[in-house]
C-alpha cells in the first residue's frame, strides 16, 4: 500500500457539544489509529464555511485521498454532502459516498420517494406541503427530515393522531423545539435490524445483519432506538437496546430478502464506499426500509465496526477497504 499522506476531513467541534456530535472525535481517534496501524501518515483538516482556506490546506498536504468524516456544514446535517461536492470540485479522491448519494439520502422524504419509485418498500409517510394525508387509527412516529442520531426522538415521538391537523401540530412543536425540519412516518411495531454494505470493487458487499432488540421494555414503553438509547449511557433505554447478530436459522429466508433489498437500495440510489440500511419487519413478516446511511458512524461501538468485526474484518482492515475503494 502506498505510503502518501491520507487526509482527515471533518467538521468543526464545537467545546459543548452534544453527545452525538462529541461522538466524531471517537471516530477520528479510531481512524487515525487504524492509519498508524497501517504505516500511513495523516493529517486533520476541519471542513468549514471558510472554503479558500480548506482548499488552500488541502493542496498544501497534497493528499493522496481524504478521507471524508464530515457530518455537517455551517451546524446543518442537510448539508453533509457540500463537502464531497467540494472535495470532487477541487479533483481530491474521497472516501464514502459521493455528493449524489448524500444528497439523495440526508433528505429523508427524498429517499422515502425515491425507494417508492424504484418499488422498495418503505413505511407511508405525512409531510406538510409533500403527503398530508393521516390514515385514520395509523401510528405514526415523528422525525427529523434531515438530521441523524435520533435527534429529538423519545417516547412523545410516537402518535395516533386523531387528523392532519392534530398531527401537523405535534411536527410543529417538534420543530420549534429543535430547530430541524420534521416529517411523521407510519410506525412499523416489529422487529428491526442493520445492515452493512461494503464496496468491494464498486459492488455491494452485505454483512451479516444485526437485530436491534429492546430488552424488558415491556408493553407501555416505545421499542424504539430513540436519542437515549443512543447517547445516554445511564439510561433503561441504552442499557436495553442491544445489537444482536445471533439470529435462528429459520431466519435465513427472511435475512436473505433484508440482504436483497440493502443490494437494491445500493444500486438504485447509487451508493458507494460504506453505508448502512435500516428496516423493520411488521408482524407479517414484510420488511420495511427506514433509512439509507450514506457514511454512517464508524466509531469503534457502532454497527458499521461491530459488523466488520463479527465477518472477521479488523478494523485497520476496514479502512484499508474504505480507502482501497476511493483509490480504485
Amino acid at each position: 500500500m502506498s505510503d502518501r499522506l491520507i487526509a482527515l476531513l471533518h467538521n468543526p467541534i464545537p467545546p459543548h457539544a452534544r453527545p452525538d456530535d462529541a461522538d466524531l472525535i471517537a471516530e477520528i481517534r479510531a481512524v487515525s489509529g487504524a492509519l498508524d496501524e497501517l504505516g500511513r501518515p495523516h493529517a486533520t483538516v476541519v471542513f468549514d464555511t471558510d472554503l479558500s482556506r480548506v482548499r488552500r490546506e488541502l493542496d498544501a498536504l497534497r493528499p493522496e485521498a481524504v478521507f471524508n468524516l464530515v457530518e455537517s456544514f455551517d451546524g446543518k446535517g442537510a448539508l453533509q454532502y457540500i463537502a464531497p461536492a467540494m472535495l470532487e470540485q477541487w479533483g481530491f479522491r474521497r472516501t464514502g459516498g459521493t455528493a449524489e448519494s448524500l444528497f439523495l439520502t440526508t433528505d429523508k422524504l427524498l429517499t422515502k420517494e425515491l425507494l417508492a419509485l424504484k418499488g422498495i418498500p418503505t413505511p407511508g409517510h405525512f409531510a406538510h406541503g409533500r403527503h398530508e394525508r393521516v390514515e385514520p387509527g395509523t401510528r405514526y412516529i415523528v422525525k427529523p427530515i434531515d438530521e441523524d442520531a435520533s435527534l429529538g426522538i423519545g417516547p412523545d415521538s410516537i402518535v395516533t393522531p386523531a387528523n392532519a391537523t392534530e398531527l401537523q401540530s405535534l411536527i410543529d412543536r417538534k420543530e420549534r423545539e429543535y430547530g430541524v425540519r420534521h416529517f411523521a412516518e407510519q410506525f412499523i411495531d416489529g422487529r428491526e435490524f442493520n445492515l452493512t454494505v461494503l464496496g468491494l470493487n464498486g459492488a455491494p458487499q452485505v454483512l451479516s445483519p444485526a437485530e436491534i432488540r429492546f430488552i424488558d421494555f415491556g408493553e407501555t414503553r416505545p421499542k424504539i432506538v430513540d436519542y437515549r438509547a443512543k447517547w445516554d449511557e445511564g439510561s433503561f433505554e441504552c442499557k436495553n437496546t442491544r445489537r444482536s447478530f445471533d439470529l435462528p436459522s429459520e431466519d435465513a429466508p427472511l435475512l436473505a430478502r433484508l440482504a436483497d433489498i440493502a443490494v437494491l437500495c445500493w444500486r438504485d440510489l447509487r451508493l458507494s464506499g460504506y453505508a448502512r440500511v435500516d428496516l423493520r419487519v411488521d408482524g407479517a413478516g414484510m420488511p420495511w426500509v427506514l433509512e439509507v446511511n450514506v457514511n454512517p458512524c464508524i466509531a469503534p461501538d457502532g454497527g458499521v465496526a461491530a459488523a466488520c468485526s463479527h465477518d472477521g474484518i479488523g478494523y485497520a482492515s476496514f479502512i484499508e477497504r474504505v480507502l482501497a475503494e476511493a483509490l480504485r
